[in-house]
């Protein structure tokens, strides 16, 4: 049983994710009790600014940093998403005066889900690939040829595509609803 693979891997991210609703709720209960909720207002910018930091891992897959390496900025993308979202989480509180921040919201929730999946396949992947390059008698640290790698970088993409024809559309409707999240508040904003 403990050898499953919903114990070693589908319960480790359903926690990690039940850890950050967790740990939302228990900060923005701390803040109010502690009369610092107003502090909730200014960690919807510092959240976005790590949400926007996570896209690190964006640019240096399609080669906009040229630096670092691909398995660093995975781990800054989901360390980074998460404490982005905890911080924004915490922003958005349980306040329920308005439905544009609560779709943001709602959908951030989601694409969390959606990378908390990711996370699961790129894994479940690497030890696809593993396996099967032990089965064909590959080792680690060889060269292999072209074909080989080609074979093994099309089974990664592929199996990756499939999740991301999910997620990115997901992540583009959060965009567009925190971008008109932010523009609503600036508008509304009292200058006097």
């Amino acid at each position: 049983m403990w050898q499953s693979v919903l114990i070693q891997r589908a319960l480790p991210l359903t926690l990690s994710y039940l850890l950050l609703v967790a740990a939302a709720i228990s900060l923005d209960y701390i803040l109010h009790a502690a009369r610092l909720a107003w502090i909730g207002r200014y960690l919807g910018v510092a959240g976005t600014a790590f949400l926007v930091f996570s896209f690190g891992y964006s640019a240096r897959k399609k080669k906009l940093v040229r630096s670092g390496t691909l398995k660093f900025f995975l781990r800054l993308h989901c360390n980074a998403g998460w404490i982005g979202t905890l911080m924004v989480l915490v922003h958005s509180g349980i306040h329920f005066n308005a439905m544009l921040p609560w779709a943001a919201t709602a959908f951030m929730m989601i694409v969390t889900a959606s990378g908390h999946i990711g996370q699961y396949l790129v894994r479940k992947i690497r030890e696809e690939v593993k396996m099967k390059k032990k089965q064909a008698g590959i080792t680690e640290n060889a060269d292999d040829f072209p074909d080989q790698q080609h074979y093994w970088d099309s089974l990664t993409v592929s199996a990756l595509d499939r999740w991301r024809t999910i997620h990115m559309p997901i992540v583009s409707v959060l965009l567009l609803l925190c971008m008109l999240h932010i523009f609503s508040v600036i508008f509304f904003l009292n200058w006097e």
